[in-house]
């Protein structure tokens, strides 16, 4: 058997992937993701309470109707677990605050095995307990993805640096982060923040690394693949079940007590 990357695939077809990330440690939600076609999955272990036994049943639900498995790691100074991650069959990693070279450099040494990098060889999900048979011979360090984001002016500023480091496949935008690092408030209307985007996109392109970033809304990642971003990811699913939700009981209250329904964004804190 041959591993794949089915991210790297699609670039490759369509020139960009399209994926969400999973804040909610669920397995439902991943297997919904998968249903309803999107590229991938980013499990999130940065912002949520997931555990890699959790996780195991999430890539085993990506799988299922062939969306691909990648997380986001909690710590970005851990790099035994980075390789423990990788272990259960995640396609991909995405290591949060990048901000140097020497940090993109010992994330590789952390992701990929020798001579490479020291990352351990083992029999287990990763490989399919020897199915793959080439995994730890070199098949896992081509095709799995190694993502480091960029969320600080000072990421921006090293990104030619960054971009240098042999095995880092993409830089991800954390919008965000960024525009909140850089005293930003309005993400949606600063050129500052814009101009910081624009530069890491073009530091990828030069370097030939996929540029990625996160979106506010359906019209927002048209635009930015329109620019030329590859790894687009459009929502997080608690997020996006809050709006939702948030959005339904509005509408039915408005509906049947009209003018004297008064929305609430914060009726949680009464």
């Amino acid at each position: 058997m041959e591993m794949r990357n089915l991210v790297k695939e699609k670039i490759a077809e369509k020139g960009y992937a399209i994926g969400a990330f999973v804040a909610s440690s669920s397995s439902l939600n991943t297997e919904i993701l998968g249903v309803n076609g999107f590229d991938f999955a980013m499990i999130d272990f940065e912002h949520a309470q997931t555990s890699l036994e959790t996780a195991l049943d999430m890539v085993r639900a990506a799988e299922l109707y062939g969306t691909a498995p990648y997380a986001r790691v909690y710590n970005p100074e851990d790099g035994p677990m980075m390789g423990r991650m990788l272990d259960i069959g995640l396609h991909g990693l995405m290591i949060p605050m990048v901000n140097t070279k020497a940090q993109a450099e010992f994330v590789i040494q952390n992701t990929k095995m020798p001579p490479i990098g020291i990352r351990g060889k083992g029999i287990g999900r990763g490989p399919l307990w020897g199915a793959y048979e080439n995994y730890n011979k070199g098949e896992v360090d081509e095709k799995s993805m190694v993502i480091v984001q960029c969320e600080t002016p000072e990421a921006v500023e090293n990104v030619e640096e960054i971009v240098s480091v042999e095995g880092i496949d993409c830089v991800y935008i954390g919008r965000l982060d960024l525009a909140h690092a850089m005293g930003v408030e309005d993400p949606s209307t600063s050129p500052e923040l814009e101009a910081n985007i624009q530069k890491v996109l073009k530091a990828c392109k030069e370097a030939g690394k996929i540029p990625g970033i996160f979106t506010a809304n359906a019209q927002d990642a048209i635009n930015r693949i329109e620019q030329g971003f590859q790894f687009v990811t459009v929502l997080n699913d608690l997020a996006f079940f809050r709006q939702a939700t948030k959005t339904r009981i509005d509408d039915v209250r408005k509906g049947v007590e009209g003018d004297k329904y008064q929305v609430d964004d914060a009726v949680f804190l009464k």
